[in-house]
């Protein structure tokens, strides 16, 4: 019986934003083959564990102080290491590590962060790590945006990161990455282990999508808004997109939620326009919205949100980067604009047509049926795992 260990900087649950839901996901997925699953997380001033919400497997919660310090940047300077490692060091995590081993006995561990590698280079067992996508792109996307006193430690940070990255691969047995642009970063580093290219499944029967035709359609957007490429690109949309749009379309009203909302995004907040912040039911939130929006320009990996906006069937207008690494037909399962003024024509086709809304919404669940429906990668997933197992 496969006994999966999982480390992840944050708790699965509750699987409130994309990161948590793809971990919880894995967990699922190992119960569904007749496994034991336990995570040892990390609880941070950033995500905090929730001890009260009822978790479907085992936790152990290790409180970490992750909080990034000036001091400890500018000591890091005088290193060779990514800041982030350094951030997530802790010797506690690391014995409590070695006591659930001890007590848990699994016969695989699975990485859910580069991060976390030091914490299992020396193991011998076998070892995995979902690439959730590259963090060193991330990191220099970032760093192209900032202004110039801040760009040099920014690409610092991304060259560290990526020689990280390429050495820490050779660590595990296995390596599941999110999708072919991870595999590509794979091959190209020289790892001759095992591997699967593994996207996000969902466990399709839990999402019902609705018809859409209600009159005028609202708008929405919900994500991580703690996450920096989100806050990006949601300003861009507001300030680029929104402000005319609402001009064209005086009973247009859109709604933002998402987990650590920043006091200063509710600025934007107005009559038509909604700053949520956490929605207690995501899919709720979802039905309430026939269009979803996804405005990102940085990140990697791939946007889980889309996924459930693709299986509740929502009309969806999204930047390319939003949808890199996804399957989709473009113009019938989502619209794509990286500019504000193809984004808001985008919009106004959806908005103004409600034939046009349905059929997209309709092949959008089609789409989550055929390719994200977690039946049919479980076989897939359960191979993998027992190739390493069985070595």
């Amino acid at each position: 019986m496969l006994r999966f260990l999982q480390l992840s900087p944050k708790s699965p649950y509750p699987p409130s934003d994309g990161g948590a839901i793809g971990n919880a996901y894995f967990l699922e997925m190992v119960q569904a083959m007749g496994g034991r699953a336990h995570a040892l997380v990390m609880s941070t001033y950033k995500h905090p564990y929730d001890p009260t919400y009822p978790a479907p497997v085992s936790i152990t919660a290790v409180e970490v102080d992750t909080r990034p310090t000036l001091l400890g940047a500018l000591r890091n300077l005088f290193t060779q290491e990514p800041y982030h490692v350094a951030r997530f060091r802790s010797d506690r995590f690391g014995a409590i590590l070695c006591e659930v081993i001890e007590r848990f006995q699994p016969n695989l561990i699975q990485v859910e962060s580069p991060y976390l590698t030091p914490y299992v280079e020396k193991l011998s067992l076998p070892k995995v790590y979902r690439l959730h996508n590259i963090e060193s792109q991330i990191w220099y996307r970032h760093a192209a945006e900032q202004r110039w006193m801040l760009r040099p430690y920014f690409y610092l940070q991304a060259h560290r990161i990526e020689a990280y990255e390429r050495r820490i691969l050779h660590t595990y047995d296995g390596l599941l990455p999110i999708s072919e642009k991870e595999a590509d970063f794979v091959r190209q580093s020289g790892y001759q282990g095992t591997v699967e290219v593994f996207p996000f499944g969902i466990d399709l029967k839990k999402y019902s999508a609705p018809l859409l035709g209600q009159q005028p359609p609202r708008i929405g957007f919900i994500g991580g808004l703690d996450w920096l490429p989100n806050q990006q690109g949601i300003v861009w949309f507001l300030e680029n997109v929104w402000r005319d749009f609402r001009r064209q379309h005086p009973d247009a009203h859109l709604s933002i939620a998402g987990r650590n909302t920043p006091r200063w995004l509710y600025k934007y907040a107005d009559s038509q326009t909604h700053i949520l912040g956490e929605v207690k039911d995501a899919q709720a939130f979802f039905h309430e919205h026939e269009i979803f929006i996804a405005p990102l320009f940085s990140g990697s990996g791939i946007r889980i949100k889309l996924i459930e906006a693709f299986a509740t069937g929502r009309a969806i207008v999204a930047t390319p980067i939003a949808a890199e690494n996804l399957t989709y037909r473009l113009g019938q399962d989502i619209f794509l604009s990286e500019t504000a003024v193809g984004f808001r024509e985008a919009l106004a086709a959806l908005y103004n047509n409600p034939v046009l809304r349905e059929q997209m919404g309709r092949a959008a669940r089609q789409l989550a049926e055929s390719q994200y429906d977690r039946q049919v990668l479980l076989p897939r997933l359960q191979r993998f795992y027992e190739s390493l197992i069985l070595r």
